[in-house]
This record gives C-alpha cells, structure tokens and sequence, in this order.
C-alpha cells in the first residue's frame, strides 16, 4: 500500500482545515443572514397585522366592523377577520371571494408556512383580539389571519447562499492551488536535502553536509545526518582496518606454515626432524585456531548471541586453573604469580566468560611483565571483580586508553608472534557483556593493574562497558604489553 506523498497530505490537511473553517464560518454567517431576514419579515408582516386589527370596531348599534375602503392597499398580501361565530367580517380583495384556512380556536399559533391561494409560498400570522369599543359592554374577541407572499424573500436567500457557497468554493480552489505552491516551495529543502543524500555512497561517507544553507527546521536533521555519517564512516573504516589486520594475521603464520612444508619436502628426513616440523606446524594451527576462536567469540558479543549462565564460581581456584597454561612459559621468564584471592571468595557470574577474562588478562601479563617480576591477583575492595597486578614496566600513558582496541600493538615487530592484539579486547567484550568494566592504570614504582569491576562503580571508567566494535589497528613506540 502506497503511501501519500508529505507535499499531497500537507496540501490536502491545509485545503481540509480552511475548507471546514470556511463551511463553519459560511454556514454561522448564512444562518445568521437567513434568521435576521425573517425575522425583519415577521416584523413588518406583525406591523401589518396591528394595523389591520387597529380598523376594527365594536358599537352598540352597528356591532362589528372594520373601517377600510381598500384593504388591498395594506401591503398587498392576503388577510381576513373572523367574528367568534364564523362569520366572515372582512376579506382582502386579493381573495376574490375565497378563504384562508380558518385556524382552530385558542391561543394564537405562532407563524407558520402556508401555501398561498394562488399555489406560491407564504407564511401566515394569526392575531385574536378585541376590537376596540367604546361602550363597557363584554364583547367576543375576533380573528385576524394575515398571509404573505415570502418567494421573493426566498429567491434572496437562495441567491445569498449561492453566492457564499459559490464564493467560498473558488476561494477553496484557489487555496488549494496557492497552498500546493507554497507546500512544495517549503518542501524544497527536503527535495534538496534527499539529492544530496542520494550522492552519498559506501566511498563518499567522508562527506559532511554543510549546515548553515538549511532552514532552522532541518539544521537538527542535518547535524544527526553528519553524525550518522560519521559513525558509518567509522564503522566502515573500522571495518576495513579489521579485515586487512585479520588478513595480515593469517597471511603471517600462514606462511610460515607454507615455508615450513616446502623446506621439509624438499630432502628425505629423519623421523625426528619430521617430528620437529610437526610439531611446529601444530603450533601454527593451534594459533590459527585460537585466532578463530577469538574472533568469533567477538562476532558473538558484538552481536549479542552469547548466552550468559549463572553459578557460583571460587575465584582463587579459577584464577589457578587459567594461570596454569602460563606457568611454564612464566617460569621460563622467572616471573611469578602470586594468588591472593582469598579462598572463600565466590561470585556469582559465567564461570567460562570469568574464565576467558581471567585467561587474557594472566596471559598478557606472563607474556610481558619484565623478567624477574611478578604478578599479583587480588579481590579485596568492594565492587571490584578481580584485580591482575604487574612489576610492569608501566604503560606510557598516551597508549593507556588505546590498549582495549583490537589488533592494536605498541611493538610492530611483534606483529608474528603468538598475540595478535585481540586479548585484552576480548577482556572488554566479555566484560560488557557481564555487566562489568575492565580499566587499566599505572600504579607508583611502574607497577600495572588491570581492574575488573562491576559496572557504575568508578565514576570515570577506562575501558570498556558495553562491547563496541571498536576494530581500529596500529603501532606505536611503547611497552610491548599493548599486544
């Protein structure tokens, strides 16, 4: 089903709206017109009728009368007078001898319309009086029965109304053209606005609409376009950075697994060094595998198709079971972790997603704490999830908020190694989706924390609330620990 165009439905709302306040008003004013000229003929056929009665007399000797000569003169018209027996008194001459209808005795009926003798419209007035006497006798009221012509008064009012109707229509009419004129001239701006649209696509998301040229109506509309604009611009670039750094990602350790195959074929070798390139080439798709993992973990948060479970989780046990894939790799390094979680600490949350937080975070820090350091897990303060604390070295501060971002590495010759900056972004999704907020932070002596905490409470949080595809790439000078 089609729907009206706005310039269609505002020109009909305003040709409806004066078209129902001009039939409002003509019909107030017609009516008004119409009562007033009525009311002027009942006055004057009221007068008539007073001066009809005024001629009638009572006396002694002759009993009634009515003293005129030409009572066709009077207005014209019809009239006649009744004695309280019937008997005619008199008759206008216009009757030629006929008779009106007679109206029933008692009060006066007010008036009325009546067909006229001769077939015309009419309207008729009845009077019962008591013609004046000079004498204290009691004598019988007489009535008075006076009609006139109203088709001339009647073809007035049909022309008055002709000419409000007829007036009003043209005025209808020509509102309607004027009122679509000026509509599409109002609605030029949205015509303008939706051809400059229409030249924005996918390549040209980088341009902004100008704001000034706009009516005030549509200066809102334009500033949340150039905002749409330029979120989709960002989206998209974000996009594109995320599919060259995936793409760079794979290509790395998909080469090196190629390199390897092809040195390997290249001369008999022995069981061992089979053995050695085997495991090698596992490395490489246990990496791969865990690239995949990670993303589509990320493309479930994002779009919000991870279910989240419920149960009671000791967090000082979790925290040794995650730390334990590092250990050895720690060890190597002489860096040490230190679980202070007390014992009886439970919360309440996804024992897995905790665990992937916790996984990353010990993950990172074994990778890049500085040899000889330590690590150390705490869960004291209240509203804190978990805290994962390093001898650092301290992350420069300018890179602090950048750390969360995915494939983001401070070392770019590390771009080949087993991290490919999606960790601790991993860390920030998950967090929002659990309702927490992940913050990291320089602590005195070049110390560096992680902090998970419930969300709202810090009030001005670092990292992440709710997952945002925030896939932005790149390098900097800085601690290695960024990737």
């Amino acid at each position: 089903m089609s729907v009206p165009s706005l310039r269609r439905r505002l020109t009909g709302g305003v040709v409806a709206l004066v078209a129902i306040g001009f039939v409002l008003a003509a019909s107030v004013l017609y009516v008004s017109v119409r009562r007033a000229a009525w009311a002027q003929f009942d006055r004057a056929q009221a007068a008539r009728a007073a001066t009809l009665a005024a001629l009638v007399e009572h006396d002694r000797d002759d009993g009634y009368e009515m003293e005129i000569a030409a009572p066709a003169g009077l207005g014209g018209g019809y009239f006649q007078v009744w004695l309280a027996d019937g008997t005619v008194l008199a008759r206008s001459e216009s009757l030629r001898g006929g008779d009106l209808p007679r109206p029933a005795m008692g009060a006066a009926p007010p008036p009325t319309d009546v067909t006229l003798p001769d077939g015309r419209p009419g309207r008729r007035r009845v009077l019962r009086f008591t013609p004046r006497h000079e004498h204290e006798d009691e004598i019988a009221p007489v009535t008075l029965v006076v009609a006139d012509d109203t088709e001339a008064l009647r073809a007035t009012l049909a022309t008055i109304a002709w000419w409000f109707w007829g007036v009003g229509a043209a005025t209808v009419l020509a509102i309607a053209i004027l009122g679509g004129w000026i509509v599409r001239r109002g609605l030029d701006s949205l015509t303008l606005l939706a051809r400059e649209l229409d030249q924005i696509d996918h390549r040209t998301l980088a341009t902004r609409l100008p704001v000034e040229p706009w009516p005030d109506e549509l200066r809102g509309t334009v500033r949340t376009l150039n905002e749409l604009l330029e979120r989709l611009d960002a989206s998209f670039e974000r996009e594109r950075r995320f599919t060259a750094d995936v793409s760079h990602e794979l290509r790395t350790p998909l080469a090196g697994l190629r390199a390897m195959l092809e040195v390997t074929r290249l001369r008999e070798r022995s069981g061992a060094e089979y053995r050695a390139t085997l495991d090698d080439a596992r490395q490489i798709v246990e990496q791969l595998g865990g690239l995949a993992e990670t993303l589509l973990t990320l493309a479930r948060l994002d779009a919000g198709a991870l279910e989240l479970g419920r149960t009671e989780v000791a967090l000082a046990a979790l925290v040794d079971e995650r730390w334990r894939p590092h250990a050895a790799r720690a060890a190597g390094r002489g860096v040490a972790l230190r679980n202070l979680v007390p014992a009886e600490a439970v919360i309440e949350t996804d024992r897995d997603k905790l665990g992937l937080i916790l996984a990353n975070l010990l993950g990172n820090a074994a990778d890049y704490t500085e040899p000889g350091g330590w690590i150390e897990v705490t869960a004291a303060e209240a509203g804190v999830v978990v805290d994962v604390t390093d001898s650092g070295p301290a992350i420069p501060e300018a890179q602090l908020e950048r750390v969360f971002e995915r494939f983001w590495r401070a070392d770019a010759a590390r771009t080949g190694g087993a991290h490919a900056g999606l960790g601790l972004s991993l860390v920030r999704s998950l967090c929002g989706h659990l309702g927490w907020e992940v913050t990291a932070a320089n602590l005195p002596g070049g110390r560096v924390r992680f902090r998970v905490v419930h969300r709202g409470f810090m009030s001005t949080p670092v990292g992440c609330g709710h997952a945002s595809p925030a896939s932005s790439s790149g390098t900097a000078d800085g601690d290695p620990r960024l990737q």
